[in-house]
């Protein structure tokens, strides 16, 4: 299993991509931990928390499938370095809204959606990349460790935003995040492999925008898939943007509670990703996307009720399911995918993860807002909103089992 998870870092490209992007997830952590707390602060609004992350989830409700287009397209090294330049402008303009006292909650907004849009691209073709920095004997061990990165930077990321959150206040998260972006910008401009688009028969434009969501939804193996982490995001992702009122008025806790309960969840993150690549080549892919699906959706169930120590372990069980599902997902999405179709296929995974994210930030936002003092505990507020998110997610983990002779046979196919 070892073996598995560090045989991708023999690639010089791929641990420039690795270091530049993990640098990059550290700084956007950091920021996260400062956001949610700014925002509670400045509307004391569960259901304006739940707007921001609609707002930087969105755009890829919108433009998800068809974004992956541009990374077949156009040269993914640009691309790559344009996102990060848009990122940073973001997270420097923050800073300087708060760090002169003009910041009000529009502007938040109006950067998430930015941040939206551009991240809609961004995602397809920082991943698509990976396909052109490893050989194809390395791409499934390669996928989940990858996305170590990202949960990597959340164990400590999330631990440094809440450090300077209380100490420095959040202008100093942003600033921080801002010149993170330089880590990503300064590895695509290192790496050494051919990072331009793939030479194909000139084709009308609606192919080229649907050909990839086409690809997914004629198989029933890819398009339950789909589903299922599609269910995942709408409905169990939400208990991240509620974050900060959870540890705040349920928890009772202060800004290191914050950062500790994210750090969890990056713990239980970085596990699920050595499982995913341990895994890498197995022949039961099916039955752990299906089983880190129900266990995620029992764990939020189990938040509602529980609290104390036991809400830690559970953090942890809640990010290490998900991350399995996703990433095991995100593998089969593109070892069973032609190269030509890389970016469009991978697309509809960021569709799956972020698109139906929106939907459920924002409606359970709502519910959490409008429940918060009208009924007893814990049927009210934040922990209604968990026990409903993990009731459906899973349902969809049983309905996926349902399901299971697609999931048996997941080798990859022919196109």
């Amino acid at each position: 299993m070892l073996s598995n998870v560090t045989r991708s870092f023999r690639h010089r490209d791929f641990r420039l991509l690795w270091t530049g992007a993990f640098l990059s997830f550290t700084g956007s952590w950091i920021q996260q931990i400062a956001q949610g707390w700014l925002v509670l602060e400045l509307t004391h609004d569960y259901a304006k928390v739940g707007l921001v992350a609609f707002c930087g989830m969105a755009p890829v409700t919108v433009l998800g499938p068809f974004a992956g287009t541009l990374a077949d397209t156009f040269d993914r090294r640009r691309l790559l370095v344009l996102a990060q330049l848009i990122f940073g402008c973001g997270a420097l303009f923050l800073f300087l809204a708060i760090h002169f006292e003009f910041i009000q909650y529009y502007q938040i907004l109006i950067v998430a959606t930015i941040g939206g849009v551009t991240g809609a691209f961004e995602m397809p073709t920082r991943q698509s990349i990976i396909s052109r920095v490893v050989p194809p004997e390395d791409l499934a061990a390669a996928i989940p460790l990858n996305a170590m990165t990202f949960n990597g930077a959340r164990i400590i990321g999330p631990t440094i935003g809440a450090f300077l959150l209380k100490h420095f206040g959040a202008a100093s998260c942003y600033a921080l995040n801002a010149v993170s972006y330089f880590g990503l910008i300064f590895a695509a401009l290192m790496i050494r492999s051919d990072l331009r688009a793939v030479a194909r028969e000139p084709m009308p434009i609606g192919d080229l925008l649907f050909e990839g969501m086409k690809f997914i939804f004629r198989d029933p193996r890819l398009r339950l898939l789909f589903i299922m982490e599609a269910t995942v995001s709408g409905f169990g992702l939400v208990y991240l943007s509620q974050m900060p009122a959870f540890v705040k008025d349920n928890l009772l806790l202060k800004e290191e509670g914050l950062g500790l309960a994210f750090t969890f969840v990056g713990i239980g993150a970085v596990l699920g990703l050595i499982l995913a690549a341990g895994m890498a080549q197995s022949k039961h892919k099916g039955t752990l996307v299906g089983g880190a699906m129900a266990s995620m959706g029992a764990a939020l169930v189990a938040l509602t009720f529980l609290r104390g120590i036991w809400v830690f372990p559970l953090l942890s069980i809640v990010g290490g399911a998900a991350i399995i599902q996703f990433n095991t997902t995100n593998a089969l999405f593109q070892t069973m995918s032609p190269e030509r179709l890389r970016g469009r296929v991978i697309s509809m995974h960021v569709w799956a993860l972020a698109g139906m994210g929106p939907i459920g930030a924002l409606l359970f936002g709502y519910i959490a807002e409008n429940t918060k003092t009208k009924h007893d505990y814990p049927f009210a507020g934040i922990p209604l909103v968990l026990f409903l998110g993990g009731l459906i997610v899973l349902a969809g983990a049983v309905w996926g089992f349902t399901q299971r002779k697609y999931l048996r046979d997941l080798t990859p196919l022919k196109a």
